[in-house]
């Protein structure tokens, strides 16, 4: 009787027991649950992630997008409350404030006893190139002073390392120096396959071998009324639709990346309002600039160069994206409102862009240089009869960019030196071909490249 009555009670509890995991199983089956989209709107990809119904999201790690700093994850133009329950599918959208230090290559390539300027490409506001840091991982491969000049001196791979003053802002550049000229074998390109109209991201390419010293770089766009691309890679949305992006090295070797061009998303609203406001609060209908930059130009020209600059302005969706350009000196540079510049003297100038909304600016010094003349020696074949028989030498003549030139002390051919006498000179008949270089010693003591022309 007693083992009959055990037996009941341990069916009644497994019974039990099944009934909960029941119910456990039917509730659970009940609950909605809904996806919460992250748009980088740029930046490195963020997965989606699935949040019960009333359950809060869990923060992820914040995206990195290449000169730009992370200001948080927005919804219907407002920051998110991650404290908020989820009710309903959401999307995410990352705001990007351009202050970082972002430089113009992370990655070089130099042979040994060569020398570059470490380029930066833009600042974080408030910061000036005097606050800058440059420190390398060992001096005995590579010296920078603190205007970014670098030297290579032997075989190997450093870090060069650069800080704000303040310790706030920071970034790296790999260097690797080799001894003999390495080609590039192959290469591919990494960045977002997505971007909105309006913004932009920066692709970076990696280089097969890692220490080709060739490393020069073009970028093409298959439809620029949809995204262009500048010389360092950075792409800007347009329009919808989709490019591809090619990167060619100098020795024909290329990589192609598919962008696809959306536009900015706009949430619907609903009951699922983030309460906490941003730190620089807009609304919808009014998006207040937060920073400009200036991309597209070369830092240095020649006398007669031109070039075009471009301002591109942030938040991507601000409202007033009208800027105005202008120049410290217009006989050095000048810049029409389209941000075409042309270099009409030698020396220094800065341009200056200035928003309309707000007064932010953006600097880019230019640096140019006067126009090389032309050196050019000219030789005239002329028959030579004498007791020895025929032979030949070049009557000579000088010009400097096309005119007759006079004003030198003599010139350097095939390692024989002549003097400067008169235009009905010869030079002795040898192995002269067109195109040939010689040395001109001008009467300021300098020499020139003197440039061979078989008339």
């Amino acid at each position: 009787m007693k083992e009959k009555k055990t037996k009941i009670i341990i069916g009644t509890v497994v019974g039990i027991l099944l009934l909960l995991a029941l119910i456990f199983l039917l509730i659970k089956g009940c609950v909605k649950e809904y996806t919460v989209t992250f748009d980088s709107n740029g930046g490195s990809s963020v997965e989606s992630i699935r949040v019960k119904e009333n359950e809060k999201l869990t923060k992820p790690k914040d995206p990195t997008k290449t000169g730009y700093h992370f200001k948080g994850w927005y919804y219907n133009e407002e920051l998110f409350d991650f404290d908020t329950k989820i009710t309903k599918d959401l999307t995410l959208i990352a705001y990007w404030d351009a202050n970082g230090i972002e430089l113009e290559s992370y990655q070089l390539s130099l042979l040994v006893g060569a020398t570059k300027k470490l380029e930066i490409l833009s600042l974080p506001e408030g910061i000036t190139a005097k606050d800058l840091i440059f420190k390398t991982s060992d001096e005995s491969i590579l010296t920078i002073d603190q205007n970014g000049n670098i030297k290579a001196l032997k075989e190997g791979k450093i870090t060069v390392t650069i800080n704000t003053k303040d310790g706030k802002y920071s970034t790296t550049c790999e260097i690797i120096i080799t001894k003999e000229k390495i080609e590039v074998e192959s290469l591919s390109i990494t960045g977002s396959s997505t971007i909105t109209v309006g913004s932009s991201i920066k692709l970076e390419v990696t280089l097969n071998p890692s220490n080709a010293t060739n490393d020069k770089l073009t970028w093409t766009s298959s439809d620029p009324s949809i995204a262009t691309v500048d010389e360092n890679g950075r792409v800007k949305g347009i329009k919808e639709g989709t490019v591809t992006i090619t990167v060619k090295t100098e020795n024909g070797k290329t990589a192609t990346k598919t962008i696809t061009i959306k536009n900015a998303q706009k949430p619907n609203g609903g009951n699922n309002q983030p309460t906490t406001p941003p730190s620089n609060p807009t609304t919808p209908s009014t998006v207040a600039v937060s920073g400009v930059e200036i991309s597209g130009g070369n830092s240095t020209m020649t006398v007669g160069d031109t070039g075009k600059l471009t301002a591109t302005v942030t938040p991507t969706n601000a409202t007033n994206k009208k800027v105005k350009w202008s120049t410290s000196n217009n006989n050095i540079v000048s810049i029409d409102q389209d941000g075409n510049i042309k270099a009409t003297g030698k020396g220094e100038a800065t341009i200056t862009v200035t928003t309309e909304d707000g007064n932010k600016t953006a600097t880019f010094k230019i640096t140019v240089k006067e126009k090389e003349s032309r050196y050019e020696l000219h030789l005239t074949k002329i028959k030579m009869e004498g007791l020895d028989g025929v032979t030949y030498q070049y009557q000579f003549r000088i010009t400097k960019d096309g005119a007759s030139f006079t004003d030198y002390k003599g010139f350097t051919l095939n390692g024989t030196n002549y003097l400067k006498t008169s235009t009905s000179s010869t030079v002795a008949s040898t192995d002269v071909k067109n195109s040939n270089t010689a040395t001109i010693g001008l009467v300021d003591g300098s020499t020139k490249t003197l440039y061979v022309m078989i008339d």
